[in-house]
């Protein structure tokens, strides 16, 4: 297999921006909005409250940022669950910065809770991995109704590359039945790339609207 190729070989994505490229240039420009908004609006603020808000928010950006590099790499696997840390770190960041009490927990655990003053005591409610089912629960209290649709289809779509699963497998085997190791792009791989790219496209579509909200709503400016 040629280890010390695939670990110190100059690697090229050309492929990749050349089947991409069109894509890739409309995720960037969303992107580079994306860390305008996080200057004007996140890191003028001095309030110690939102210190974890601001955190979470730059942690979605960059894991945007580097899940597109890994996949343009052929690294599909580790950009889907690169991705999944992405929307979880933006669900962080709106349910830290809620104004409103926040329904958690099922039957006789359900109870309602400050999320800030939960997170700040380790309360088993507010670890990220559950931060998209709370906030797709809590949509309408959190003001983001019409984003509950698309972020329970990322989850969905994520949950099968955070565990070793079939889906893990079907990225690692080309049609033709070659098996890929340390990555690298291969066309063979375009349509499982594009369905990860739609996803990256819709995180960094919304979220510059999401960060002036975030701020806006808290007055973090």
């Amino acid at each position: 297999m040629e280890f010390d190729e695939i670990i110190l070989g100059d690697r090229t994505i050309a492929g990749f921006k050349s089947d991409f490229e069109i894509d890739v240039i409309q995720i960037l420009k969303h992107l580079n909005t994306c860390e305008t908004a996080f200057k004007n609006f996140i890191l003028t603020n001095e309030n110690p409250k939102f210190k974890w808000v601001q955190e979470y928010v730059f942690l979605s950006l960059e894991t945007s940022v580097t899940s597109l590099r890994l996949l343009a790499e052929g690294h599909i696997n580790a950009a889907g669950n690169t991705m999944r840390i992405s929307y979880e770190s933006l669900c962080m960041s709106i349910l830290l910065s809620s104004p409103v009490r926040l329904k958690v927990g099922r039957g006789k655990q359900q109870k309602e809770i400050d999320f800030y003053s939960g997170y700040l005591n380790k309360d088993a409610f507010t670890k990220a991995h559950l931060s998209i089912d709370l906030v797709v629960r809590n949509a309408s209290v959190l003001g983001v109704t019409s984003g509950k649709g698309w972020l329970k289809q990322a989850k969905d779509f994520y949950n099968g590359y955070s565990h070793a699963s079939e889906m893990v497998f079907s990225s690692l085997i080309l049609k033709s039945g070659k098996s890929i190791i340390g990555g690298g792009y291969n066309e063979e791989k375009r349509e499982i790339i594009s369905a990860h790219l739609k996803q990256i496209h819709k995180l960094a579509k919304q979220l510059p609207e999401l960060i002036k909200e975030i701020s806006l709503r808290n007055q973090l400016k």
